[in-house]
């Protein structure tokens, strides 16, 4: 604050600026969202990528939220769905899949340095997996992150824990 009051000149950041009306946006062919990007590659004489296909877009949903490749009779189902809203089935389809918690668990796991077994010197089985199911559970079942990060690191300690709660420390 002092040093803006000191005189100090601010410009926003054109990402932080408001998003031009969704009107804007259908007139120029463009989701709402990429509204800014245009705009900026256009005023550097840039454009965007073209959209890609329906085969392309499945595959790049299916592996961002399950980790895995659709079979060839789910791209041929999306590729036959003209309804408005078939990407958002896709999306919630996906969401469903008890998949996505894997996936979605993996980078979870990655930074808690989860591992089924103690390593290359000492490699003895070790039974924390029902930790990392759990950990894929919250995820299927969209538990909001304040209880996920809580129960992991005090849910034993909680008045009156569940037995969720508790598994949800065990790692720790």
């Amino acid at each position: 604050r002092r040093w803006i009051e000191q005189g100090a000149v601010y410009e926003g950041h054109w990402a932080f600026l408001p998003i031009p009306a969704l009107e804007d946006s259908r007139k120029q062919g463009t989701a709402v969202i990429d509204l800014p990007v245009k705009n900026e590659l256009s005023r550097r004489g840039l454009a965007l990528q073209p959209s890609a296909d329906r085969a392309t877009l499945i595959r790049r949903l299916s592996f961002d939220l399950t980790g895995l490749p659709p079979t060839a009779s789910q791209v041929l189902e999306f590729e036959a769905d003209n309804s408005p809203d078939a990407y958002e089935k896709l999306v919630d389809r996906l969401l469903a899949s008890e998949h996505y918690g894997e996936r979605m668990a993996a980078d979870w796991l990655d930074s808690a340095r989860y591992a089924d077994s103690y390593g290359f010197q000492v490699d003895r089985e070790r039974d924390v997996w029902y930790w990392r199911d759990w950990v894929i559970r919250a995820f299927n079942s969209n538990l909001p992150f304040d209880q996920f990060i809580t129960w992991q690191i005090a849910g034993d300690l909680l008045p009156q824990p569940t037995e969720e709660q508790i598994l949800a420390t065990a790692f720790n």
